[in-house]
């Protein structure tokens, strides 16, 4: 480990803002999961450093090396929350994660098929 102990980052644990479940994906290799919270609009890039500082150094050295799947849950949030979150796992951590899924809110999807369609830019819904 880096020396970041849990007592660093207490209450950034409780807050849930990242979490490692102890999942593993079909590789093998660990989940780390950002859920909804409230406090992801408030939370500064340092808070996530800090964060998956400590977290990332959980997992023996083996589960490390096959790197992260992180799910980053953005129902009943923005993108701006997000974006913090992936600018941190991009500039700090891209050599520990292997693929990133984003859940997006349900009607993400709606929102966009309405926008593409006022523009009348593609020949299909």
């Amino acid at each position: 480990m880096d020396g970041t102990r849990a007592a660093e980052v207490l209450p950034l644990l409780e807050e849930r803002l990242a979490i490692l479940p102890g999942g593993r994906d079909r590789r093998g290799g660990p989940v780390l999961v950002f859920p909804t919270t409230a406090r992801r609009e408030r939370a500064k890039p340092e808070d996530y450093r800090r964060l998956l500082q400590y977290l990332l150094a959980i997992p023996n050295d083996e589960t490390r090396g096959l790197r992260f799947t992180v799910i980053i849950d953005m129902r009943g949030g923005t993108w701006d929350s997000v974006k913090p979150i992936l600018k941190v796992l991009h500039e700090h951590f891209h050599r520990s994660v292997y693929v990133a899924f984003i859940i997006k809110p349900d009607n993400f999807w709606q929102k966009q098929r309405t926008s593409l369609a006022k523009q009348k830019k593609y020949n299909f819904e």
